[in-house]
C-alpha cells in the first residue's frame, strides 16, 4: 500500500510563523537536515542538485512522516581532494568547501538543533561519495554515543541500494520531484565522457514513474527508522 502523503502540509522551519515552529518541535521532535554540495551534473540538470533533491525528498518524508526540514546546506559536499584538484574541480566543476569547514559546520547546526529540542535527525545527504557517506556516519556516530540526540545518517545510495551522479537515478528523482529543473534536450555525448555513463545508468532512460517508486521506498525506510529512533 503507498503511504499518504500530505502535499500541503507546511513542513519547512524556514517558512514557519514565530511560534508555530517552536510548537510543531515540542509536539513532534524530529526534524531533517538536507546537505550536498554546488557541482555540475551534466548539462541538463541544476549545479545544486544534490541538496535540492535531498530537500524535496525531505520534505516529502516529513509530509508523510512528520517532522520539520530545516533550510538545505549547499556548502556541505567534499571529495578529499588535493589542494590542486580542489582547485581545479571547484573552477571546472563546482563550489566546495575543504572537508573539515564543512564537518564543523554541520555539528554547529546540530548542537543549534538540539537546544531547541530536537530529539531526532535524519541528516540527509544528496552528495554522496565514499568519503561523504563517512562523513555523515561519523557525525551520527558522535553524537548517538552521546545520547543527547539520535542522528539517522543517509544518502540516496545507503537507502535505496542504488545511485549515479546525474545519470538515470538522480534524473528520474528530480522528474519525479519536479521536472521543470529538467532539460533532457541538453543531454549530448561530451555528457557521456565527463560522467562515464553507460546504457545501464544513462539519464536518458530515467522516468518520473522510477522517481516516485524510489520515493515510496525511501518513506517505508525511514518510517521504520524514525519510529526505532524515537522509541530510544
Amino acid at each position: 500500500m503507498n503511504p499518504v502523503i500530505n502535499f500541503t502540509k507546511k513542513v519547512r522551519y524556514e517558512l514557519m510563523l514565530g511560534r508555530e515552529a517552536t510548537e510543531r518541535i515540542k509536539e513532534y521532535p524530529v526534524a531533517y537536515l538536507p546537505i550536498g554540495c554546488l557541482e555540475r551534473h551534466g548539462d541538463h540538470l541544476p549545479m545544486g542538485l544534490d541538496v535540492i533533491k535531498a530537500h524535496k525528498i525531505c520534505c516529502i518524508l516529513a509530509q508523510a512522516l512528520g517532522g520539520i526540514v530545516f533550510p538545505p546546506h549547499f556548502y556541505s559536499g567534499i571529495h578529499k581532494l588535493s589542494d590542486e584538484l580542489m582547485r581545479k574541480f571547484t573552477g571546472e566543476w563546482g563550489n566546495l568547501y575543504t572537508d573539515q569547514t564543512t564537518k564543523d559546520h554541520i555539528k554547529e547546526i546540530i548542537d543549534q538543533m538540539i537546544i531547541m529540542g530536537i530529539k531526532v535527525l535524519v541528516l540527509f545527504s544528496g552528495h554522496y561519495p565514499e568519503c561523504q557517506r563517512d562523513m555523515v556516519k561519523e557525525i551520527a556516530a558522535e553524537y548517538n554515543n552521546k545520547r543527547i540526540i539520535s542522528i539517522i545518517p543517509a544518502t540516496d545510495i545507503d537507502c535505496l541500494g542504488e545511485g549515479d551522479h546525474a545519470g538515470v537515478c538522480e534524473t528520474s528523482f528530480m522528474l519525479y520531484l519536479d521536472k521543470s529543473l529538467v532539460d533532457m534536450t541538453r543531454i549530448g555525448e561530451i555528457n557521456y565522457r565527463d560522467h562515464g555513463w553507460k546504457e545501464s545508468n544513462s539519464p536518458e532512460f530515467a522516468t518520473a514513474r522510477k522517481g516516485e517508486n524510489d520515493m515510496i521506498r525511501l518513506i517505508q525506510y525511514f518510517d521504520s527508522r524514525i519510529r526505532e529512533y524515537m522509541r530510544g
